[in-house]
């Protein structure tokens, strides 16, 4: 899947929207929309494996990962944001100058992959109830798009391929890409995937651009309205409106 959201004010620039582990762009069916509401043309696309893009084949590594999804991006992306798993690949992204980026927002950015394998779930009914009772905050399309995304998911191919490459250099990372970045992380404590990183992140971002939001791991998800707050005001310092309209 690709969506793509037009505009709907004077046009600022374009958004890339790369979701996480057991997700798929549907993720951002809320986020997509708002952003355009601002003059963003907004992307999103299913990062390999998951969703409707192409399966797992031969050996995968993080780097060929990002490869993958950057074939599928816009030429130009004046901001990537990435969640979870889709904060490392936008990051590599960026770091290896496979495609123009000016600016990273990273939300809840692991520090590692999982160390055991990613299940695959069996029983829709049983999932739904699951994640609705886990995540009140969440609405109900939100539930629905997380346990049907997770079913589309290749889970063996996906579990081979974060094998290879189990942890990965978060800020070193940041500090290659080189670019003005907001971290967007829930607080100590609270069921994040940001760990043992954290501190180095925050001092290589700066306090002002390290951002708690009390909506655990997926916060796009359970407090949208916050979210869309810290990168709508992120956007608007570091990459301004122009004379001409655009970023």
């Amino acid at each position: 899947m690709h969506e793509v959201w037009e505009p709907t004010a004077a046009r600022r620039g374009t958004i890339v929207l790369l979701h996480g582990a057991m997700a798929a762009a549907s993720t951002w069916w809320r986020i997509g929309p708002a952003l355009a509401e601002h003059g963003w043309q907004v992307h999103a696309v299913d990062l390999p494996g998951h969703g409707s893009a192409a399966r797992f084949a031969g050996r995968f590594t993080m780097d060929r990962f990002a490869a993958l999804t950057a074939d599928r991006l816009p030429d130009g992306i004046d901001l990537l944001v990435g969640h979870s798993l889709g904060a490392v690949v936008g990051l590599l992204v960026a770091a290896r100058r496979l495609r123009p980026v000016s600016a990273l927002v990273l939300e809840d950015p692991p520090d590692e992959a999982p160390a055991a394998a990613v299940p695959a779930p069996v029983d829709r009914d049983a999932a739904l109830r699951r994640v609705r009772t886990s995540n009140p905050a969440w609405a109900e399309q939100d539930v629905v798009h997380a346990v049907d995304s997770a079913f589309a998911v290749d889970s063996d191919g996906f579990t081979a391929a974060l094998a290879t490459q189990p942890r990965w250099d978060l800020a070193g990372l940041v500090a290659s890409a080189g670019l003005p970045t907001m971290v967007l992380a829930p607080p100590t404590g609270t069921g994040g995937a940001l760990s043992a990183a954290r501190p180095a992140l925050r001092a290589l971002v700066g306090p002002q651009r390290f951002v708690e939001l009390d909506g655990g791991h997926c916060a796009h998800r359970a407090c949208p309205e916050l979210w869309l707050a810290a990168v709508i005001a992120f956007a608007d310092q570091v990459l301004p409106v122009s004379d001409s309209g655009h970023a």
